[in-house]
């Protein structure tokens, strides 16, 4: 008797799975992938954010991958790969600079940049900051030495080098270097330097410059920085980055990012978050379509659809239970 009810479930089994395999064929899954979004949709209306995960369990998922996950040296390889594409292909161009970088985004950034110096505090720091005005000022003296260096004939250098004292040009260039350091620093605090005329002025010349260099090819950044430059600078950062990301203070901007999302959106519900993070219904649908058919056509073809479906029905229709259902 048990073995006849047994070949009766072996019947529900098989019919269970063919109707399934049904309804995931490519002529039935259009219409199906559309109604299960619009059902998943409407429900999601019904719930918030923290009705289904909370900040801890976010900060606890995004700290695994962010910090604890282990960084492969596959990444600065495909990268470099990428960018190894990204050049030859940029230098293959026959589009100029201006196509690939508006002119209004550099006027932003440039008009940003010179809000900067207009606060008392920004132009209390430059006056002040002993790093940069040294900065500026070895800068000027090595540029006063070049000049020098290209002016004087070399017959010239050679007698002036011979004759001239070596503690004499040490001191000239101490006091050089002190001349200007006190110049530099009376030049970055002269409120002058700040006014609205001078910085529009500074703004014109950007902007002559810029729209120069905006009608060069895009092949000429070959004359600027090479694909090893690239490489080597995303390289200095990604080496930032991996020791940044073990540091207390990045754990703490790491909760304190999750903390802020929470605060903002968790008692949104799902619908409307999707909706602030510009997701609707047509892109989810379309990726659906996309992705869904030939996936489970080749899940179908390979058979591994028709076995992962027996073999999370198979227990059910040989359990006991089910058995006596059929007396």
């Amino acid at each position: 008797m048990t073995d006849n009810k047994q070949k009766v479930a072996n019947r529900l089994l098989d019919g269970l799975v063919d109707y399934l395999l049904a309804r995931l064929a490519p002529a039935q899954l259009e219409g199906l992938i559309e109604t299960e979004l619009d059902y998943l949709l409407e429900q999601a209306g019904r719930y918030t954010l923290t009705e289904w995960v909370s900040a801890e369990q976010i900060h606890h998922t995004a700290r695994k991958y962010a910090v604890e996950m282990h960084i492969s040296g596959a990444i600065p390889e495909l990268v470099g790969d990428m960018v190894e594409k990204f050049y030859d292909q940029a230098a293959d161009s026959d589009r100029v600079v201006a196509d690939v970088i508006d002119e209004d985004v550099v006027m932003a950034l440039l008009d940003k940049v010179l809000e900067i110096p207009l606060s008392r505090q920004g132009m209390a720091w430059l006056g002040r900051n002993p790093v940069l005005l040294a900065l500026l000022a070895g800068g000027a003296q090595m540029g006063l030495k070049t000049l020098l260096h290209q002016g004087l004939p070399a017959p010239l250098r050679e007698q002036l080098g011979k004759r001239l004292p070596a503690r004499w040009v040490s001191s000239v260039e101490t006091r050089l270097q002190e001349w200007l350091l006190r110049r530099t620093e009376q030049l970055l605090s002269d409120p002058y330097l700040y006014r609205d005329e001078n910085l529009d002025e500074l703004r014109e010349l950007v902007l002559v410059a810029w729209q120069e260099f905006a009608q060069r090819p895009v092949a000429d950044v070959r004359e600027l920085v090479t694909s090893e430059d690239i490489q080597e600078l995303f390289v200095i950062g990604f080496e930032y980055w991996r020791e940044l990301r073990h540091t207390d203070y990045f754990n703490s901007l790491l909760l304190s990012g999750v903390n802020a999302f929470f605060e903002k959106y968790g008692d949104t519900s799902l619908t409307e978050l999707l909706e602030e993070m510009g997701v609707t219904r047509e892109m989810m649908l379309d990726d659906a379509r996309r992705f869904a058919p030939p996936i489970l056509d080749k899940l179908r073809t390979e058979g591994l659809l028709e076995e992962w479906l027996r073999r999370h029905l198979k227990g059910y229709f040989e359990a006991e239970e089910t058995l006596d259902l059929l007396s």
